[in-house]
């Protein structure tokens, strides 16, 4: 169906759901649209048609229907549903935009597909902005939904620099939801790292905010790390309060949000049994940014810190720290997302993943395209880490990296991500790890055996006795 032709509904009106309205007005789509609350109904912009509820929107649509929800993720998407199911016929689409976890949605394609209505989750990345001009779209789901509502979606797509649309569909059921999972933890670790290199800067650079604003603004303007997270947070640096005319920064709390995307990324790095260490960490750091009365405690108990010293070559450094920290964030997210795909069924080919992002998605940055190149020379990479390529184009980094972590350290200063993640690629690296002991920990308390380096089998220490093998 030719996108001048189609009329859709819209569920949820929202900041999101408003301006994906526009958005779909603007590219030749007919609007129809509801929300629960009339006061949402009473705000919707000039041009899309709003009725009452989901009798009404139903009615307003011809058949087959497409209708995207965009209400708040959980109990609110099947509040939605059972009251637009019932006004809905066979073979009609309906296209969850939220951030609703992947097993929700599989369970809901289930349901609705039993009733003949087709299902779609659909994660979508941009923002506000985003929303308004053009999206990243990632879709999850059976082929005849996604045929059917790929021109509608097409029009809601940001466009990257080779014009193709940042689209993509991933598979079957909860895909697409899967991947905006993680896109979400792996943008809390690079939010996290871009912050820790801010208050490096400040700490031990010993820059001031407009300078930090300065080098930031050149890293993006040439550098590996460049990308919009990187831009507004140039122009955070700089940004000025309206009321005291001091540097707004200055005056914004600590204590950080979050709305369990990147707490699921680490549930799923558990249930697939993949290491997630820089999300795990920039998930922490939220955490901890929270626990105020321990943080006045110990902040008293510990003092000042020692003090820190200027390092000459120090803002070279750590874009390197950045730039490699980012390749292991995206690295590890990348690997979740391929083990869960092997299990699921989903498509493995890791280099779409990243495309989908690099234009629209909060993580669009040129970073993008040039590991998803390094992928494609070597198809059917689960881990992004064991590409020769990037692997030695992380380890080229690291003499920078550790003298950034060192730096950290001495000067008393926390930077989670920057340092796990160093500490995730060192581990990779090391050829004989602690972890030995370990296993020859829980041979001698519980018998579980360990393999030899030297030959096959399983294997006991001389403290476990023949009749002892088995234990928990």
């Amino acid at each position: 169906m030719e996108v001048m032709a189609m009329k859709i509904g819209i569920v949820g009106l929202g900041v999101m759901g408003r301006n994906l309205a526009l958005n779909a007005s603007d590219s030749g789509c007919r609007v129809v649209a509801t929300d629960a609350w009339e006061t949402a109904r009473n705000a919707a912009p000039r041009g899309i048609e709003v009725v009452d509820g989901p009798a009404a929107l139903a009615s307003a649509l011809t058949a087959p229907r497409t209708v995207l929800l965009m209400v708040k993720a959980g109990d609110q998407v099947d509040i939605e549903i059972a009251g637009l199911a019932p006004h809905l016929a066979v073979g009609d689409v309906l296209i969850d935009g939220g951030n609703s976890h992947y097993r929700d949605t599989e369970r809901r394609a289930r349901e609705l597909e039993n009733r003949g209505i087709r299902y779609l989750g659909v994660g979508i990345s941009g923002g506000a902005e985003g929303a308004r001009h053009g999206a990243s779209l990632m879709a999850g789901g059976s082929e005849t939904a996604w045929s059917a509502t790929h021109a509608f979606l097409s029009a809601l797509a940001a466009a990257a620099r080779d014009g193709e649309p940042t689209l993509a569909r991933f598979g079957d059921g909860g895909a697409g939801h899967f991947v905006k999972m993680v896109h979400n933890g792996v943008e809390y670790a690079i939010m996290q790292a871009i912050a820790e290199c801010h208050g490096l800067m400040s700490r031990i650079g010993h820059l001031g905010p407009q300078s930090i604003a300065d080098l930031l603004e050149r890293w993006n303007a040439g550098g590996r790390s460049s990308g919009f997270l990187l831009e507004i947070t140039a122009g955070i640096a700089r940004a000025r309060d309206p009321l005291t005319g001091g540097y707004l920064l200055d005056l914004v709390s600590d204590v950080a949000g979050q709305k369990g995307t990147g707490a699921w990324s680490i549930e799923a790095g558990l249930d697939y049994g993949v290491p997630i260490p820089s999300i795990m960490e920039a998930v922490g750091a939220r955490q901890i940014s929270g626990q105020g009365a321990a943080r006045a405690t110990f902040a008293e108990a510990r003092g000042d810190g020692p003090p820190s010293v200027h390092a000459g070559s120090f803002a070279a450094d750590l874009h390197e720290a950045l730039v490699a920290t980012m390749i292991v964030a995206l690295s590890q997210g990348l690997h979740l997302y391929a083990v869960a795909a092997g299990q699921h069924g989903w498509s493995t080919r890791l280099a779409d993943v990243l495309r989908v992002w690099r234009a629209g998605s909060i993580l669009r940055m040129d970073l993008l395209d040039d590991i998803a190149v390094r992928l494609e020379r070597q198809p059917g990479v689960s881990d992004p880490l064991s590409v020769t390529e990037i692997a030695s184009d992380v380890a080229a980094m690291l003499p920078a990296w550790r003298r950034v972590v060192g730096a950290a350290v001495s000067a008393g200063f926390p930077a989670p991500v920057l340092a796990t993640s160093l500490a995730y690629v060192e581990a990779l690296g090391t050829r004989a790890l602690p972890t030995a002991i370990v296993q020859a920990q829980r041979d001698r308390f519980g018998a579980h055996g360990f393999a030899r380096t030297d030959r096959g089998g399983v294997h006991h220490g001389p403290w476990v006795l023949p009749d002892a093998e088995g234990g928990a």
